[in-house]
C-alpha cells in the first residue's frame, strides 16, 4: 500500500514538474515575443524617420536644383511634401515657378519668394507669410483664410479671386499697384492698411456687406461664375 502511495506521488510530483515547465516556456515565449515586438517597433521607428530625412533631401534636391527656372520641375510636390513633413520654408526662392495648385497650408514661409510665379489656386490657409514676395505673382483663386500677411510684397500680383478671409495684412506692401482684385473675398481680414478695404471694394472686392445672393443659374448678381472665367 505504501508502494502505491510511492508511485502515485511521483506520478503526481512528474505531472505538477511537467506543468511548472510548461507554465516557464510560456512565460518565456511571451518575454520573447515582447522583447523582439519592441525591437520591431524601435527598428520601423528608425526606418521611418530616416526615410523621411531622405525624403526631405531629395525634395530640398528638386527644389533648389530647379531655383531659376520655369515650371514646376517636381516642386509643387517636393514643396508639399515638405511642409507635410514639418520643414519650415523659410527663405525659400521659387520665382517665376509654374506652381499652380500648390498645397502650403500653416507653412512657414518667412521672407520666401514668389515674384512672378504662377500661383493660380494655391493655398496658404494658415501659412505665415510675413515679408513674403509675391510682386508679379498669378494669385488668381489663391486662398489666404486666416493666413499671416504682415509686410508681405504683393505689387503687380493678380488676385482675382482670392480668398482673403480672416488674413492678417498688416504693412501690406504695394497693394495699391495690385493689378486685379475683383472678386477677391475680404470677410474679416484683419489689421488692413488704412484704405484698403475700400480701395478692394471700388476695384470689384467683395466682403459681407457686398456678396450678393447667387441667381438661379449659381452665378451672382455681380456675374461671378461668367466673369471669372474671363479673368
Amino acid at each position: 500500500m505504501a508502494q502505491e502511495l510511492d508511485t502515485f506521488t511521483m506520478i503526481d510530483f512528474f505531472a505538477n514538474l511537467v506543468k511548472f515547465w510548461q507554465i516557464i516556456i510560456f512565460v518565456f515565449g511571451a518575454y520573447q515575443f515582447w522583447a523582439s515586438r519592441r525591437e520591431r517597433l524601435a527598428s520601423d521607428k528608425v526606418r521611418n524617420e530616416q526615410a523621411v530625412t531622405d525624403s526631405n533631401y531629395q525634395a530640398w534636391q528638386v527644389v533648389n536644383s530647379a531655383q531659376g527656372k520655369g515650371g514646376s520641375g517636381g516642386r509643387i510636390d517636393a514643396l508639399a511634401n515638405l511642409v507635410k513633413n514639418g520643414q519650415s520654408l523659410a527663405g525659400v526662392n521659387v520665382d517665376g515657378a509654374w506652381l499652380e495648385g500648390i498645397d502650403l497650408r500653416g507653412a512657414n514661409l518667412q521672407h520666401a519668394s514668389f515674384r512672378h510665379a504662377n500661383l493660380q489656386g494655391a493655398l496658404f490657409d494658415g501659412a505665415n507669410l510675413k515679408r513674403v514676395s509675391f510682386e508679379g505673382a498669378n494669385l488668381t483663386a489663391a486662398s489666404f483664410e486666416g493666413a499671416y500677411l504682415q509686410s508681405a510684397h504683393v505689387a503687380g500680383s493678380r488676385m482675382s479671386a482670392a480668398n482673403l478671409m480672416k488674413a492678417d495684412l498688416a504693412d501690406l506692401v504695394g497693394w495699391q499697384e495690385i493689378q486685379s482684385i475683383s472678386y477677391a473675398r475680404l470677410n474679416d481680414i484683419q489689421r488692413a492698411p488704412a484704405g484698403f478695404r475700400d480701395w478692394a471694394r471700388q476695384n470689384g472686392a467683395e466682403d459681407a456687406e457686398t456678396v450678393q445672393t447667387p441667381d438661379e443659374d449659381g452665378g451672382s448678381a455681380h456675374g461671378f461664375s461668367t466673369q471669372f472665367r474671363a479673368v
